[in-house]
């Protein structure tokens, strides 16, 4: 259902142009990656490379992303009132793809430290799990994995609506992880809290490998008991998404 897992990103630039020795020197130096079995195809910016047990392309296209798909996805970061404007300056991309290796969540790592690599003046934002992230948001998560601590919202995005006076939450990027994409329906609370909640249900999830089953309930409090159903998406009208009441 959920294929190979395989990693994919679009670093999107304002101008035309790409350092890739930049990017190599700050893949070392910040992460301590050393490209095995480099690989560059002719004279295009076209990079193969193992890091680790993972393998790594990037290529660079001078030309945006193609009809408007980026622009359209920006809407979903709410978090960037400017996003589609800024997005709609982008010239050209560095399509970004992990692959292989045993583990999916070392994957998600080596992926995220990519892309991290990739931001540089130059950097308009990185097109992954269905939306666009801010260079600055997407690199202050990356920077947590210097913590030892897991880039949850690079991982995954939340994505929030309003739904008659409730809030309702999906997620995009579980499918990466080999899970269900979920969306919770009628929380009451703040956005704030409300974010909190999805980010603990989906810490749970991807950092234990949980797999959460229909009809099942989960909870943090014996008060918390939340009904979990499996049917066709609301956000997401081409696959079934685990819903997650939660209202009390």
């Amino acid at each position: 259902m959920f294929g190979n897992s395989n990693f994919l990103g679009f670093v999107l630039l304002r101008d035309a142009e790409w350092d890739q020795e930049a990017f190599f020197s700050r893949l070392k130096e910040k992460w301590d990656i050393e490209p095995k079995n480099l690989e560059n195809k002719d004279d295009e910016k076209i990079f193969v490379f193992n890091a680790g047990d993972y393998l790594v392309s990037l290529a660079y296209y001078p030309t945006p992303v193609p009809n408007g798909e980026a622009e359209q996805n920006a809407v979903f970061n709410f978090l960037w009132p400017d996003a589609q404007q800024e997005v709609a300056k982008h010239t050209a991309q560095i399509v970004v793809s992990v692959c292989n290796g045993m583990s999916v969540m070392e994957r998600a790592k080596t992926f995220v430290k990519v892309c991290d690599s990739c931001i540089d003046d130059n950097t308009i934002g990185i097109y992954t799990n269905g939306t666009v992230y801010a260079p600055a948001f997407y690199r202050q998560n990356a920077d947590m994995l210097k913590a030892d601590a897991l880039p949850l919202l690079d991982f995954v995005w939340l994505g929030l609506a309003n739904d008659d006076g409730k809030l309702r939450g999906y997620t995009m990027g579980m499918e990466n992880f080999k899970k269900l994409e979920m969306e919770f329906l009628n929380y009451s609370g703040s956005p704030h809290e409300f974010l909190s909640f999805m980010l603990a249900i989906v810490s749970y999830i991807v950092e234990g490998d949980v797999i959460l089953d229909d009809g099942e309930t989960i909870g943090f409090s014996e008060d918390q008991k939340f009904k979990i159903t499996l049917s066709d998406g609301i956000e997401f009208n081409d696959r079934k998404t685990l819903k997650i009441d939660c209202k009390l």
